[in-house]
């Protein structure tokens, strides 16, 4: 069996890595609230749980990402992975609110899997061309470990009632040490970490019996001015794309189960089936995105396609905030899902295009972060609207912010064709 593996490809190892890590969230995300109330938190602590958890990972992103850049993205994804499974399989035993409390903020601040595994794609592919491939092959994979593990855990939960949740974090900790393996014997590559042969050697050298908190210091430090030497103005339509994305995605997951539910009677069974619906349509377009990027053959810099991620969206958002049935909020649902698989896609096309090597994991980390400051933000102000306007207005502030999208990407686009026209 070991040997099997060891013959896998790198980007083989790669797509592995993210279908498991996306199913162990899938797995362990849809009981973390039950749990959290039967060890007594109340339900504005568990709220207070998943913002601080994505205030963590909007801090932590970029760090965790340059110092990916710095020491190494193979040491920073063994790092986290080994961090991570320890973390999973204690929340499954501890029957202590704060305890629980402080392992979810520890998951948020080095639960950067997601971000390190795109980071370190790159290094293993030879042909800038064949990214979007790779990437869509990872997001289609991770999609279905997502949409699979709900399911999965759902069973679980309920043949073992009084210790499912225990059953499920030890198999989310097996996942990670599997994957923790399998991040080891992928090849060492030299674009995986900056540091000179002298730096590395000094480095070893001064390792021996090291103070943590000097050390925790010193990378630190070492983030910090790296940091700063990245030229993050060429970035800003990326890092716009990305919130605005995330400001929209956020709306609606926050509330469409609720939104479903109260305005479409929908119970339980059927809502599953309307998820994996939607997962599914967004693997499909994720796998096929080599060919739907040909369609766009001289959209070099992904502009046209930004602009029409943005106008699916917003067509879709306003579908279904104004659907009359079920079946034309589930029609709707199709534009949507193209829109998200695209558009995650085509940013982190964006960010390998316009950077180098050398940065790659501090913008993929601060983008990342800016998807984790949705998450602090969009439950907040969904909450609020729901309270004072109706559930059905948190799905159309979520299509007004995706119509800013159009109007900013559409503006980019047309400046560009100037010159676009003048150099041909």
């Amino acid at each position: 069996m070991l040997k099997h593996i060891k013959m896998l490809s790198p980007t083989q190892i790669l797509m592995i890595v993210s279908f498991l890590d996306m199913f162990s969230v899938g797995l362990i995300i849809p009981q973390l609230h039950q749990q959290a109330l039967l060890l007594g938190c109340s339900h504005v602590l568990i709220g207070i749980m998943g913002a601080v958890y994505s205030a963590s990972q909007l801090i932590s992103g970029p760090i965790i990402g340059n110092l990916s850049d710095l020491k190494g993205r193979k040491p920073a994804l063994l790092f986290t992975f080994t961090t991570c499974g320890v973390a999973y399989l204690l929340l499954g035993i501890t029957t202590s609110a704060l305890i629980f409390f402080i392992l979810r903020f520890i998951l948020g601040v080095v639960k950067q899997t997601q971000l390190l595994t795109r980071s370190i794609a790159p290094d293993y592919v030879k042909e800038p061309e064949q990214h979007s491939g790779l990437f869509g092959k990872m997001s289609t994979l991770s999609g279905i470990g997502m949409s699979v593990g709900p399911m999965v855990s759902g069973h679980l939960a309920e043949a073992f009632p009084d210790n499912g949740f225990t059953i499920i974090a030890f198999v989310v900790a097996v996942i990670y040490t599997i994957n923790t393996y399998l991040i080891n014997i992928l090849p060492d590559n030299e674009k995986t970490s900056k540091l000179s042969d002298n730096e590395e050697n000094k480095r070893e050298e001064s390792s021996v019996a090291p103070k943590l908190i000097d050390s925790v210091k010193r990378s630190f430090g070492e983030s910090v001015d790296d940091l700063k030497k990245v030229n993050w103005v060429v970035y800003w339509d990326v890092f716009i794309y990305r919130l605005i994305i995330s400001l929209c995605m956020g709306m609606y997951f926050s509330s469409f189960a609720v939104f479903l539910k109260t305005e479409h009677n929908v119970s339980p069974k059927y809502l599953g089936y309307i998820i994996a619906f939607k997962g599914a349509i967004s693997s499909f377009c994720t796998y096929f995105i080599v060919h739907i990027n040909r369609l766009y053959k001289t959209d070099s810099n992904a502009t046209e396609r930004t602009f029409h991620v943005f106008l699916a969206i917003t067509v879709a958002f306003l579908g279904m905030g104004l659907a009359s049935t079920l079946y034309v909020y589930i029609l709707f649902i199709i534009p949507l899902a193209v829109g998200g698989a695209v558009g995650k896609v085509t940013n982190l096309e964006m960010i390998v295009k316009k950077g180098n090597d050398e940065h790659r994991g501090s913008i993929i980390g601060a983008a990342g972060s800016v998807r984790s400051l949705s998450g602090v933000v969009t439950p907040l102000l969904s909450g609020i609207i729901s309270e004072y306007m109706g559930v059905p207005y948190v799905i159309i502030f979520a299509a007004i912010f995706a119509s800013i999208g159009v109007g900013i990407s559409y503006k980019i686009r047309t400046s560009l064709v100037p010159d676009k026209h003048k150099n041909d």
